[in-house]
């Protein structure tokens, strides 16, 4: 499912805003954006979201600023330092050259000796603020999740029902459908045999043969579990949205089986009705979790 969230907040010298969109997807797939200062928390951002979001491409956007401005610190490598000073006075004392090395030419020297680290905000005091912000813009999100998958659900029940109709109207017809085949072989072979009397034993054979080579009814028989099954997925919990594709695949199965045993045309006609219905729930199914 696609879901949209967004909460801003001013206070205490602190400013916020956090957008979450995401979109169906197989796996958990977490993107964040944040700054760079707050990077020590990331992992307990990240964690936070996935006991929410149980799976789709998530793209999380947070924008935090303090009155506590970010700042430069400037940081002396020592070690390093005394490191150079001591290879420029034995390069010196080896050569026998005199003059002395100040500060100046050191920093311009060497780059290093003097490094520049940024520093921002108490990262714990972020923490502190944004999990509960955090988790307001998650609640928003599974609540609009909730919405479309209430709509989601009326859709799909809708659809279920015309299948199940077009499954019944295929059980009817195939009944008539086998009757007027059966008639259709015996005036044929009449046809055929004109004065000549026909076996009876070998037309009963034949019009046996017939009658199972059309018969559908464990094709049908089938279709009609898989939907009461997909039925009783609307009141279940947790994660069912790879049972139900299982299953709308198993029922397409089926249909397919009744196009290929039948020579109806009305038949077919049900079963092309019945294999689009069904594609478009499997697109449906795609967003459940």
């Amino acid at each position: 499912m696609t879901t949209f969230a967004r909460v801003e907040y001013i206070e205490d010298g602190w400013s916020s805003v956090l957008e979450l969109k995401s979109v169906n997807g197989r796996f958990c797939d977490i993107h964040i954006r944040l700054p760079m200062w707050m990077n020590p928390i990331e992992d307990r951002i990240k964690k936070l979201v996935q006991e929410r979001m149980i799976r789709g491409r998530i793209d999380l956007n947070i924008q935090y600023e303090s009155s506590d401005a970010i700042k430069s610190v400037f940081e002396p490598d020592l070690e390093l330092g005394r490191s150079y000073l001591d290879a420029v006075k034995f390069l010196a004392d080896d050569l026998g050259l005199d003059g002395t090395l100040d500060l100046p030419t050191l920093l311009c020297s060497l780059k290093d000796v003097i490094t520049v680290q940024e520093q921002g905000p108490d990262t714990e005091k972020a923490w502190e603020r944004i999990k509960g912000q955090l988790e307001e813009l998650l609640d928003k999100a599974v609540e609009m999740s909730v919405t479309e998958g209430v709509a989601l659900e009326k859709d799909l029940k809708s659809r279920l029902s015309q299948v199940e109709q077009w499954v019944e109207d295929i059980s009817r017809r195939t009944k008539e459908h086998l009757k007027k085949a059966q008639q259709a072989l015996k005036d044929r072979i009449q046809s055929i045999l004109r004065d000549v009397p026909a076996d009876e034993g070998r037309l009963i054979q034949e019009l046996a043969i017939l009658a199972d080579k059309l018969d559908i009814t464990e094709e049908i028989v089938r279709a009609r579990s898989h939907i009461e099954q997909f039925g009783k997925f609307f009141a279940k919990e947790g994660a069912i949205g790879r049972k139900m594709d299982f299953l709308l695949q198993e029922l397409f199965r089926e249909v397919n089986t009744m196009a290929s045993k039948s020579s109806d045309s009305l038949i077919s006609c049900s079963v092309v009705e019945i294999k689009g219905e069904l594609e478009k729930m499997r697109e449906q199914v795609q967003n459940i979790v």
